[in-house]
């Protein structure tokens, strides 16, 4: 229920990706949000789907160190055919722009995400509370298995249903987002642009708008 009064609007996409898959007719979602544009038209989403779908090697690699502990550590993370594809940047999960396969793991994680228990939390009124059970959902388990292997790879353990994207492939940002995020500016050749951040200052953000659809519409 996209009313119930505990998620907020950020929160809907959830509900409308679950709609699209639950149809069957579709084999991926696609999920853009609104200030986001596509900017090379040369470039398909499948191919994007093809370029992270086309090898089973996981999103976390553990560090190239012979130790048996690391060995070890490396039968413990499967591979898995990929469900989710996403883009990370300094601050996380940024989920304007994302992939999903319709499969049953993609169901659950769906499910799971929804119904995230932190939105009983202090951060539930934040306006990015869905990025942030986002990344709780697909980390908090393996977090919580963390020993001293674990620890080694100082990095996010990722389902083995996840493909992380570079930006230019899924999502790069405007120029004041990614100097503040210390992330990707979006550069001639990159896919998508996104925008967050621009429902704050909606007159500045209406020309960027502009000016990327202009970038589009002159490459067509």
């Amino acid at each position: 229920d996209v009313k119930d009064g505990v998620h907020k609007a950020f929160f809907w996409k959830v509900n409308a990706v679950k709609n699209v898959l639950d149809s069957g007719a579709y084999d991926w979602a696609l999920w853009m949000d609104c200030d986001a544009f596509f900017m090379d038209p040369t470039r398909s989403i499948d191919s994007v789907i093809a370029m992270y779908t086309g090898n089973m090697t996981a999103a976390t690699r553990p560090p190239p160190v012979a130790e048996p502990a690391l060995l070890d550590l490396r039968e413990r993370l499967p591979s898995a055919e990929a469900s989710l594809i996403i883009a990370v940047d300094s601050t996380g999960i940024n989920n304007g722009v994302w992939m999903l396969r319709n499969t049953p793991w993609s169901h659950d994680f769906l499910s799971r995400w929804w119904h995230s228990d932190i939105l009983q939390g202090p951060g539930k009124e934040h306006n990015c509370s869905d990025q942030s059970t986002m990344l709780h959902t697909l980390l908090h388990d393996r977090v919580m298995q963390l020993d001293e292997a674990w620890d080694a790879i100082e990095a996010p353990i990722w389902p083995p249903e996840v493909r992380v994207a570079a930006q230019e492939h899924l999502q790069s940002f405007h120029q004041a987002t990614a100097e503040t995020a210390l992330s990707r500016a979006w550069e001639e050749g990159d896919f998508i642009k996104h925008h967050p951040g621009c429902h704050y200052y909606r007159l500045p953000c209406q020309f960027l708008y502009d000016e990327a659809e202009g970038i589009f519409r002159n490459k067509v």
